[in-house]
């Protein structure tokens, strides 16, 4: 008995007249697909009238939490040869990583049994503990008086350097008087006395220096009997953050038509990045073709929409059609749609290849062509 996938969609309109297209979209330049428009404009009455789950796209008076969702449709065809589709939303959708009729993550952080909640724990344990230990109003008293110490440590060596410049200043004329003094004996011995001034005045800046931070030493051992707990903290954490982050991008395993799976790290080895970016994998597009390749679903099209709000960082407008992104998507997408025929990619794609463009009047400055 074959058991009804709950992700694969049917149209509620006659498509026997469509043709099916005869290569997968290339994803990151595209005029969608008829069928895709209409598996769009389909999911899209369905966001409009369900109420199954609330979330704030910025389409109703509500101005605060605003979140925009690029959605998208794979035209598909089940192993009863059936054509549908299946849907995708990027991130999560109402706080949510699995929602009735769109097809479940790449790797679910959220499920009970995820390592992910696991570590967050730790992590969450430990910043709770930096911020005890952050706190502590002996710490804030020992930093005040350390800022002060220190502060006025500078202000003692910088109107000492004034005082010692002038002293230079004076020496000097008085070397020069002395020089001019026609009894050598008086210019010796008062040359001697310049030096041993002089003597005096680096003796006075190093003393200063020394018991300033012989004073500032003893006051930031003090200090770092708080601090250093802190320090290891947060290297702790650190640690446990990257082990975890990694972790993450081992679990997502990105399958392409042989089933052949890869790693995040592994897609993005061989790029600029060398790592993943933030939101890496959750994009609707890799959501999409895992969940057909898992299913037995050949894919035949795809689009992805705006639903919702402008964001401030981007503009997309609601309901446009938009490409695939380049930064998070193109280095899993050249894994995942390896072996499948695509279209050409219309940026590189020589459209004036093979044609005669017809001049229709030329001369020195200008020149007239009927360009198709």
């Amino acid at each position: 008995m074959q058991i009804e996938d709950p992700c694969f969609i049917r149209f509620t309109h006659s498509i026997k007249h469509f043709e099916l297209p005869e290569r997968f979209t290339y994803p990151f330049y595209y005029q969608p697909h008829p069928l895709c428009v209409l598996a769009s404009e389909q999911l899209q009455r369905h966001l409009e009238a369900q109420n199954q789950w609330q979330h704030n796209f910025g389409l109703l008076d509500d101005p605060n939490n605003i979140i925009g969702k690029m959605f998208g449709v794979l035209l598909v065809e089940n192993p009863q040869g059936e054509i549908g589709f299946i849907a995708a939303f990027s991130g999560k959708l109402a706080e949510q990583n699995h929602i009735q009729g769109f097809v479940p993550p790449v790797f679910d952080l959220l499920a009970g049994n995820s390592f992910f909640l696991s570590a967050q724990v730790v992590i969450n344990n430990i910043n709770e503990e930096l911020e005890i230990l952050e706190n502590r109003a002996e710490l804030a008293t020992l930093k005040q008086e350390l800022g002060t110490l220190e502060a006025a440590h500078a202000q003692q060596l910088s109107e000492l350097r004034i005082e010692l410049v002038e002293n230079r200043k004076i020496r000097k004329k008085k070397r020069q008087f002395l020089e001019s003094e026609l009894d050598k004996s008086i210019t010796n011995k008062g040359l001697i006395i310049l030096a041993q001034q002089s003597v005096f005045d680096k003796w006075r800046l190093k003393e200063l220096n020394e018991h300033s931070q012989q004073s500032i030493e003893r006051l930031k051992v003090k200090v770092n009997q708080f601090t250093d707990p802190i320090a290891k903290l947060k290297l702790q954490r650190r640690n446990l953050s990257a082990d975890l982050q990694n972790k993450i991008f081992n679990q997502y395993q990105f399958l392409n038509k042989a089933h052949q799976p890869k790693s995040l790290l592994d897609v993005f080895a061989d790029t600029a990045l060398k790592t993943p970016p933030a939101g890496a994998g959750e994009c609707a597009v890799p959501k999409l073709l895992q969940y057909a390749f898992i299913h037995q679903l050949r894919p035949l099209a795809m689009a992805e929409f705006w639903w919702g709000a402008s964001p401030k960082s981007e503009v997309k407008k609601h309901q446009q059609f938009y490409p695939a992104c380049t930064g998070k998507c193109q280095p899993i997408l050249k894994h995942m749609l390896a072996g499948m025929r695509l279209d050409e990619n219309p940026l590189i794609y020589h459209y004036g290849k093979g044609k005669n463009v017809k001049i229709v009047y030329q001369d020195q400055d200008i020149l007239i062509v009927n360009k198709p």
